[in-house]
């Protein structure tokens, strides 16, 4: 809370103006802090009307009433040392002459209105009657009283504003505009005080010449009103001329920040610049935009010598003085030599820039490049689809020819990397390291990629004709052997001789077993065939692996059938010659047996001298009857046999072998039924025998007779 304030204990103007700026202070925090007073009231009023116990409500309500009543009090008590303090203000010049000799104010301790009343009694009253009365004039000290308060109040509003502590601060930056303004509106307003002044001076002459020592006071505040007047034009001329000087150090200063922030400029440009490219047009762009900053940078050098100009004057004008503003020489020092070095920097990148550029090889360099590495690209992409692959031979035969195309063509381009490795070898000895490095890098990845190229090429023509070679040997291999099957299968499809031809069949099988022989012979080549496919069909585009596949799949399978028609005719033939051979040995023993049978029973003469010879006969021929008729089943096996053996063999093989079964058959049957003939007729001839022994009773001489019978 602010105290009431003591007249006794303002001592001059000075302390009262302080003390008066001080209580304005307060009082304007107190008129901001009274929007936050009401809202606390307005809250404190909703807050009581929400609150439903009447005692809380009591005692809030209580507590709020105090604090308006301790906030009001403050206001009072606020307003009341401000108008003591005015007032002692306007006392203070017109009090007697023992105040001058103390240079205290004496202010009575009453209240604020009953100060007031005594100062307004004091001036109404007319003063104590002396030896001699003068009759006072009041109009002429009313007249004196408000200049004399008008001059007062000016000096002391303009000494307020003319003490402040930004008058004992040089600064470098800022506006001191307001304070300008201020103390100009001072100035502005001191012919009119002036006047008043010179009005109040006159009306106290008058004065003292009307009332003499009566108006002594009033001769004493007119020269003590004086005097304060001179100490405040002394003060308002030494502001102005502080104004004055401190404009020019601001605008000394604006100048000095301006150059130091075109030199800061070029310095931060120059800091973010890249490195000097390695192409000539954008190094001359780099370049152009160099020689700007450069001569936009010498073009500060007037401001540099204007801002010397300016310290000269400045440091002329304080010559003699304390220099309030000796950090000048520093700071332009500092800026000077900042200015000096980044100069000197941009024009050592212009020189950078310049050599580089005169290093970089010339055009045609960059065109060979754009040249070379086009075609480079162009070769790499064909190079890139897999001409290698196995597809038709015709095929891969133009691929191969594109491929020598291309290597021609590479050869022809030796000129340009030829051209190009010169160049950068110019580059190397001229330029800096690090464009040496970029080129080098450059014409390395050329290199790199020509000489893949080259070595591309070379293992893709390898390549492409190791593959063609296999892909001919591998066409040439199955159309060799498909053509030895084609062969092979007319033999094999050949008519079967006469199963009863055994030459034949001997033939055939000499010439099926060399085929046999030839397949093992072959086989080998046929694996061989069949790995060289598979490699090519692993090699192949996936089309032509597919008909590489198909290949394969068709020779072997006919391969396959080729073998196994060669075997089974092999084991065919040989089983049907060794069968044919069984069969006709079996046919050609039976057959000698029936001739032999013919020979010993049927072409054989008995001679029969008796009839137990005859009846011997007989039983011998039913013994050969019996043991010929046993030889059926031999002869019916026989001919099953044979029906069976030449039933498997194409029909054109049969009629041998029949026509053999045939004969014996026929053979057989003949024996049987002449064996049969005779075997009855000497039985016919036994009982005819017997009979007639028997009718005729006569006793044969069967030494001297007998009978041949067939």
């Amino acid at each position: 809370m602010v105290r009431s304030i003591k007249a006794s204990n303002l001592k001059d103007h000075a302390e009262i103006a302080a003390c008066l700026r001080r209580l304005s202070t307060h009082k304007a925090e107190l008129e901001a802090k009274h929007p936050t007073m009401d809202k606390l009231c307005s809250m404190s009023q909703d807050l009581l009307f929400s609150v439903k116990n009447k005692e809380v409500a009591s005692k809030l309500e209580a507590r709020l009433d105090s604090f308006a009543q301790r906030w009001d009090r403050l206001v009072q008590s606020l307003e009341m040392n401000i108008s003591q303090v005015q007032l002692s203000s306007t006392v203070s010049t017109t009090k007697q002459s023992e105040m001058t000799h103390s240079g205290t104010v004496t202010v009575t301790k009453v209240t604020t209105r009953e100060k007031v009343s005594a100062l307004r009694h004091t001036r109404e009253s007319p003063p104590p009657q002396k030896k001699r009365q003068v009759v006072v004039d009041s109009e002429l000290r009313k007249r004196f009283d408000v200049d004399f308060t008008e001059v007062h109040s000016y000096m002391t509003r303009g000494e307020a504003i003319l003490q402040s502590p930004e008058f004992s601060v040089s600064r470098k930056d800022g506006s001191i505009q307001e304070l300008h303004d201020k103390v100009q509106a001072i100035d502005r307003e001191r012919p009119e005080k002036y006047r008043k002044l010179q009005e109040a001076t006159r009306t106290a002459q008058t004065l003292v010449e009307q009332e003499g020592s009566r108006a002594d006071d009033i001769a004493q505040a007119a020269d003590q009103l004086n005097q304060r007047w001179a100490g405040f034009c002394v003060l308002l001329a030494d502001r102005l001329t502080w104004l004055a000087y401190q404009t020019k150090v601001l605008a000394f200063y604006s100048l000095y920040e301006q150059s130091e922030q075109a030199v800061d400029s070029s310095d931060n440009w120059l800091k973010v610049q890249a490195p000097p490219a390695s192409e000539p047009e954008p190094l001359k762009v780099q370049l152009d935009r160099c020689r700007e900053e450069v001569a936009r940078l010498s073009s500060l050098q007037p401001q540099v010598d204007l801002l010397e100009k300016q310290l000269k004057e400045l440091k002329d004008e304080k010559e003699g003085e304390e220099d309030p503003s000796a950090f000048l020489d520093a700071d332009i020092t500092a800026f000077k030599e900042h200015y000096r070095k980044v100069l000197e920097d941009l024009r050592a990148r212009e020189r950078q820039l310049q050599l580089v550029l005169e290093s970089l090889p010339p055009a045609r360099y960059k065109e060979t490049i754009s040249t070379l590495l086009a075609w480079l690209q162009q070769c790499e992409a064909k190079l890139s689809i897999p001409s290698t692959a196995v597809t038709e031979y015709p095929i891969m035969e133009q691929r191969l020819k594109d491929l020598q195309a291309l290597q021609v063509a590479l050869a022809e381009h030796q000129g340009e990397v030829d051209y190009l490795t010169s160049a950068v070898e110019q580059v190397f000895q001229k330029a800096p390291p690090d464009i040496s490095q970029k080129y080098r890098i450059e014409i390395d990845a050329i290199m790199a990629r020509w000489r893949r190229l080259g070595s591309t090429l070379t293992d893709s023509v390898q390549r492409i004709q190791e593959l063609m070679a296999k892909l001919m040997q591998f066409e040439n291999d199955v159309k060799t052997l498909k053509k030895w099957m084609a062969d092979v299968d007319v033999f094999l499809n050949e008519e079967w001789p006469a199963l009863g031809d055994s030459e034949a069949l001997e033939k055939q099988l000499e010439q099926c077993t060399a085929l046999v022989n030839d397949i093992h012979t072959i086989q080998p080549s046929v694996n061989g065939i069949n790995e060289v496919g598979l490699y090519l069909k692993k090699e192949a585009e996936p089309p032509f692996a597919i008909h590489i596949q198909k290949e394969l799949d068709e020779l072997n399978a006919q391969w396959e059938n080729v073998c196994k028609q060669a075997y089974a005719k092999k084991s065919a033939l040989k089983g049907g010659l060794d069968k044919t051979m069984a069969l006709r040995k079996e046919m050609q023993e039976m057959q000698e047996w029936i001739n032999q049978a013919e020979e010993d029973y049927l072409e054989r003469d008995f001679t029969y001298k008796t009839p137990e010879e005859l009846r011997k006969a007989v039983e011998e021929l039913k013994r050969a009857q019996e043991e010929v008729h046993s030889k059926e089943l031999k002869v019916k096996l026989l001919t099953d046999s044979v029906n069976s053996f030449i039933g498997k063999a194409p029909p054109t093989a049969h009629d041998a072998l029949r026509s053999e079964l045939d004969i014996l058959t026929a053979n057989y049957q003949r024996l049987c039924s002449r064996l049969d003939g005779k075997c009855k007729t000497l039985e016919e001839i036994l009982n005819i025998s017997l009979i007639l022994l028997i009718n005729l009773e006569w006793d044969i001489n069967w030494h001297h007779h007998g009978y041949i019978i067939e």
